[in-house]
């Protein structure tokens, strides 16, 4: 009978630590991050789209999947090596899921293609994020 009641209190407190750890994330990656919206292209139009936030350095823009209990980065961007390839608004069905006012990046990466969506200071942080890199001639130099 008291191993019952021993496992029951362990297995109560496992589930209270992980929720812990859970809702502790979560509330870490809204405060300390850029909401954002993104997909993997290629994908099905208008399907595909997760939330979560990104965390800048300076090397690589780092994605946390907002529904993942994943610890670390979903997917990172690095920055040397990424491109705008364009931009657009939303359209169709992406508005169930995207502010109307969000612009949509097409960005081109060595992993491939990817849209994200930002609002107006969201994209103005990764905007000037991507255009205060190094150039590649002084890394070269140095």
């Amino acid at each position: 009978m008291g191993g019952v009641i021993f496992g029951a209190v362990v297995a109560a407190l496992v589930v209270l630590v992980v929720g812990a750890v859970i809702v502790l994330r979560l509330y870490s990656l809204r405060v300390a991050g850029v909401p954002i919206i993104l997909r993997y292209l290629p994908a099905a139009p208008e399907q595909g789209w997760r939330h979560g936030t990104l965390r800048y350095d300076d090397h690589e823009l780092r994605y946390y999947r907002l529904s993942s209990v994943r610890l670390g980065p979903s997917w990172t961007l690095p920055r040397a090596e990424t491109e705008i390839v364009g931009r657009r608004r939303p359209a169709g069905t992406e508005l169930d899921v995207i502010d109307p006012d969000m612009t949509v990046v097409h960005v081109s990466t060595p992993d491939g293609d990817t849209e994200l969506a930002f609002a107006r200071e969201g994209l103005t942080a990764f905007q000037s994020w991507l255009e205060s890199r190094p150039s590649p001639r002084r890394e070269r130099r140095q």
